[in-house]
């Protein structure tokens, strides 16, 4: 009796899914802060990396909004594709500011996680929202 092999295609919708439902709560968790008042600190970290304070608003926004339409599956290539933004735009601020290191030091600001959300927002813009979701309810 042989098995056939479960082609890993089969399962690109649920880890679409997962990877959506993890990030969207990350973020979520991420924006809820400065939405509660924390956008003020943000505001100062943005304009000392010389971009205008009013950004902190914009990633407010999309942190928790963009996370809850990650969780739900709306919209999701729109919302990863800004993500993708956000983050490229921050990990290349802080290697600018960091002199181009690569390597974290303890204390110093770092930017792999940053590097880590783009790769997995990039994963969704491409893979798309997965299963159980309402990009693929609402056949869009």
């Amino acid at each position: 009796m042989t098995v056939a092999p479960i082609s890993g295609l089969a399962y690109i919708g649920i880890l679409a899914a997962t990877l959506r439902v993890v990030v969207g709560f990350a973020m979520t968790l991420h924006g809820y802060p400065k939405l509660k008042g924390g956008w003020r600190q943000s505001g100062q970290w943005i304009r000392s990396m010389g971009v205008p304070a009013a950004a902190a608003v914009l990633v407010t926004i999309l942190e928790f909004f963009g996370g809850i339409f990650l969780i739900i599956g709306l919209i999701v290539p729109v919302v990863a594709g800004l993500f993708v933004i956000q983050f490229l735009a921050i990990t290349i601020m802080k290697k600018w500011k960091m002199n181009g290191a690569l390597i974290a030091k303890q204390g110093q600001a770092s930017y792999e996680v940053d590097v880590t959300y783009l790769l997995l927002s990039l994963a969704l813009l491409v893979l798309g929202a997965g299963t159980l979701s309402l990009d693929q309810l609402l056949g869009i």
